[in-house]
């Protein structure tokens, strides 16, 4: 006779919604969203703990299974951001005593598998010269049994971190506020809509958060710990794979590259050295180095503009430490990017980015640092040259650094660049400088020296300086050897009394101009002391030497070097004013380009300049630029 169960035996079913966000499915409490969806996609839970509310995605259903016992659940149908604002998950899993039960221990179990699109955004590069690529469309599956353990072990480390945890959104939006005001044109790798929506990526906040922290003005040298809890937080979601999409991770990693408060001496991961590295891998990964690949691409714009950061990065680390290049020509053929890659084209910005990178095109030219590079001809030479000419020429013609009436309009991002571009033309005479006359060389480095001090005086005196990146710190170690080289020289502006040390007093003024910007950026970048002090010392002593300062730096006087035409044949570099397009008033140097004729100097005029002898002086090798 069959058992009449009685309703208190009976076990009620209770239907369970289908629409409900990540963190109320993690806490197991009743979810709203479904009444919301129309009005914002908030849940109730959510809005009142102002937390964003993400719309959690249901796995699919599987056919039923008799008797599994001792099955442990397969997490593989929950991202990682379902794992946010849980409690720890049970340590079992990661225990020896179970680890053997993994799915694939169970007999006539299927194998569940991780599987995604297979569209140019999250699909991984294969070169078309691979054998794998003549196996036609390759599988996005992969065992999800191989990351059930991995997965226990990230949720684990984001609950105990709290990197998931946000700031409060008012300081969220300053900080972010931050970055597209004045780090936009030059790490142009986020767009607001990124930011704007209430889905936004936790590991982009955190890492725009850390972007924005960087550029506020430090109070003290602790100013440095609140930027350092942006960056742990950010580092924690990135390693324990809290977001899957594979452009939103690159720009993050983007972001994490400005982390670099320790000397380039020092050997950690921890670096922006380090980030820039895997986020070039993670680029070619993703293939974003091929142009065939972006027309396929739901953002072309952005991807085209992050991966022309990570090459103009890749050049400026490779001259400043002298290692070596992770992005080379022939594997990048990218088309040059435009304003229409930029959500404004009619933004500044957007300008400035796209001159800012023809400028590192440019500068990727003298790359290797190689100041006995046997293919090097001075026609080379003389084209790269040309190259700098032309840019400069097409940036005066779309931007002005004066007005008709001949007053200097401030901008502090074109500043910024015109610094990188004068940076170039004194790198340039380094790897070329043996093809020209040393006392042509002198002069027009010296010009962009000081060209490049009266730019971040003027960026200083409007308390801009602060705004600037830890590679900065380089192009004022290059913009201090020129002034050193001339500081105990005369030149043809100034008149040397009788009694007189022969110090340059306007060398003297200039350094310590720099001198005193490098000071301020110490409490931000304190790396950036140990720059500070080499050119200090190196001042002291040449000032302290005189004449005999020459042995210290590998100088010749004129009548120990003798630079007779007979003995050997410079090239002559025509149009000369070509590389100085600027009124004047850009520096009280630029008289000495004045007194140069189109294609020769006068003979004798330089004939009181001591060769700067860049190969001797400008060794890289013997400063620390920490950037």
């Amino acid at each position: 006779m069959a058992a009449v169960s009685s309703p208190g035996n009976r076990q009620i079913h209770r239907s369970r919604s289908r629409v409900v966000c990540q963190r109320c499915h993690a806490r197991k409490v009743k979810c709203d969203l479904i009444l919301h969806l129309r009005d914002g996609g908030i849940c109730t839970n959510c809005e009142k703990r102002a937390e964003i509310c993400r719309k959690r995605e249901q796995p699919k259903p599987s056919k039923p299974q008799r008797h599994r016992p001792s099955q442990v659940p397969v997490t593989s149908g929950l991202s990682s951001q379902d794992s946010i604002g849980t409690t720890s998950p049970s340590p079992s899993l990661i225990q020896d005593g179970e680890v053997s039960r993994f799915p694939e221990q169970i007999p006539g179990s299927a194998l569940p598998v991780h599987s995604s699109p297979a569209t140019s955004d999250n699909q991984g590069y294969i070169g078309e010269f691979s054998v794998l690529s003549t196996q036609g469309p390759l599988s996005c599956e992969t065992p999800a049994v191989v990351g059930v353990l991995s997965k226990c072990i990230e949720a684990q480390i984001q609950t105990s971190t709290g990197a998931d945890q946000l700031p409060p959104k008012s300081l969220t939006e300053a900080l972010s506020s931050l970055y597209f005001k004045y780090l936009y044109h030059r790490i142009p790798v986020v767009d607001h809509q990124d930011v704007a929506s209430v889905c936004s990526s936790t590991l982009l906040q955190q890492s725009l958060c850390l972007a924005g922290s960087v550029l506020r003005h430090p109070k003290s040298t602790k100013s440095l710990v609140e930027s350092e809890r942006f960056y742990a937080r950010a580092k924690a979601l990135f390693y324990s794979n809290h977001e899957h999409d594979p452009l939103t991770i690159l720009k993050s990693v983007c972001l994490l590259t400005l982390w670099t408060v320790t000397p380039p001496a020092v050997v950690t991961i921890d670096s922006g050295w380090s980030w820039l590295g895997l986020a070039i891998r993670f680029a070619f990964q993703i293939g974003l180095h091929k142009e065939s690949t972006y027309s396929q691409r739901s953002s072309p714009g952005c991807a085209r503009r992050i991966a022309w950061f990570l090459y103009a990065q890749d050049k400026l680390h490779t001259i400043c430490f002298g290692r070596p290049q992770m992005i080379q020509l022939q594997d990048f053929d990218l088309h040059p990017p435009s304003v229409t890659d930029f959500e404004n084209p009619e933004d500044g910005q957007a300008l400035q980015f796209v001159l800012y990178t023809k400028l590192m095109t440019i500068l990727a030219q003298m790359l290797p640092l190689q100041q006995r590079d046997p293919t090097a001809t001075s026609e080379k030479a003389l084209a790269i040259l040309s190259e700098l000419k032309d840019w400069v020429g097409n940036m005066t013609l779309h931007l002005h650094i004066f007005d008709n009436s001949g007053i200097l309009i401030y901008d502090r991002a074109l500043y910024e660049i015109l610094t990188w571009y004068f940076t170039c033309v004194i790198s340039f005479f380094h790897v070329h400088g043996r093809f020209f006359h040393p006392s042509v060389i002198s002069t027009i480095t010296l010009v962009a020296s000081s060209c490049i001090i009266r730019l971040y005086q003027e960026m200083d005196y409007r308390d801009d300086i602060n705004y600037l990146m830890p590679i900065n710190n380089w192009s004022m170690m290059v913009a201090s050897l020129p002034q050193l080289s001339s500081l105990r020289h005369e030149n043809n502006t100034v008149t040397i009394a009788e009694h007189d040390t022969g110090i340059d007093p306007l060398s003297l003024e200039e350094l310590d101009i720099l001198l005193e910007i490098m000071a301020e950026r110490t409490i931000k970048f304190p790396g950036a002391g140990a720059v500070l002090e080499k050119i200090r010392r190196f001042r002291t002593e040449i000032i302290s030497h005189g004449a005999s300062s020459n042995a210290l730096f590998g100088l010749h006087e004129p009548s120990k070097y003798p630079w007779s035409s007979n003995e050997r044949t410079y090239a002559t570099i025509p149009r000369i004013h070509e590389l100085f397009p600027f009124q004047k008033e850009i520096s009280p140097r630029m008289d000495l380009l004045y007194t140069m004729e189109t294609d020769e100097f006068p003979s004798g005029l330089f004939e009181n300049f001591t060769d700067w002898s860049i190969e001797n002086f400008f060794n890289l090798d013997d400063f620390n630029p920490c950037p």
